[in-house]
């Protein structure tokens, strides 16, 4: 006990999974992790304000994840005219909603596609949701892919989306728009530290796969937006 604790918040799920999950002893093990800290520190203002929330009321700090931009620029880099390639990177987890992603195709023209990159145990549901709708040839999973290797990907997308139900902050937006794509994302978690709708991305709504095909058609048809 007499020696000091700095705490560094870093989870990014759900607020329903940090106050019930395991009968509620997550919730439980922060209150008792933050009754014990001297120091906070967090990826985001929505991390911070539910430290405070939960009681925390010492010295708090801001600390966000950053990226090494020059490791995701595209020196070859070229405006293209018209949108064909959304992509995502993610767990393929609930949280991540890669699912409404799948679903706004059928909103969508058809020569949209989807890659998704990234590893989970929805996937075998999800391919299934794909077989559903008739969408094998516009829907691509990539798995998982090597950290080095992922600009090159990013580089030959077009638009990045997650409309994610929760986040800590979210570091592959980030790494997103240092490639120099637009982004599609929900305003939850620490999105909206970074995510100014109609200036750095465009909001969609949560669980709404609908309002994710009418963003990328804001996109496909304003190009100056896009640019």
């Amino acid at each position: 006990k007499k020696v000091p604790i700095i705490l560094t918040l870093q989870e990014g799920d759900s607020e329903n999974h940090l106050k019930y999950r395991w009968a509620g002893l997550l919730d439980l093990s922060w209150r008792l992790a933050l009754k014990r800290t001297d120091i906070l520190t967090g990826l985001s203002n929505y991390l911070l304000k539910r430290a405070h929330r939960l009681g925390y009321h010492g010295e708090s700090f801001l600390i966000p994840n950053g990226v090494d931009v020059k490791r995701f620029e595209n020196l070859n880099y070229q405006f293209r005219d018209s949108i064909n390639t959304l992509i995502t990177t993610s767990r393929l987890e609930n949280k991540n909603a890669v699912v409404d992603v799948i679903e706004s195709l059928k909103f969508l023209p058809e020569n949209i596609r989807f890659k998704i990159i990234g590893v989970g145990r929805l996937k075998s549901k999800l391919r299934t949701k794909v077989k559903k709708f008739g969408l094998e040839n516009r829907v691509e999973f990539l798995g998982a892919i090597p950290n080095k290797e992922l600009p090159q990907y990013l580089h030959d997308a077009d638009v990045f989306i997650r409309p994610s139900l929760s986040e800590g902050q979210g570091i592959s937006f980030i790494e997103a728009m240092a490639a120099k794509l637009p982004v599609i994302a929900t305003p939850v978690g620490g999105i909206i530290d970074f995510l100014k709708d109609g200036e750095t991305g465009l909001f969609c709504e949560v669980h709404n796969p609908e309002s994710i095909a009418k963003q990328v058609q804001r996109l496909i048809n304003d190009e100056p937006l896009r640019q």
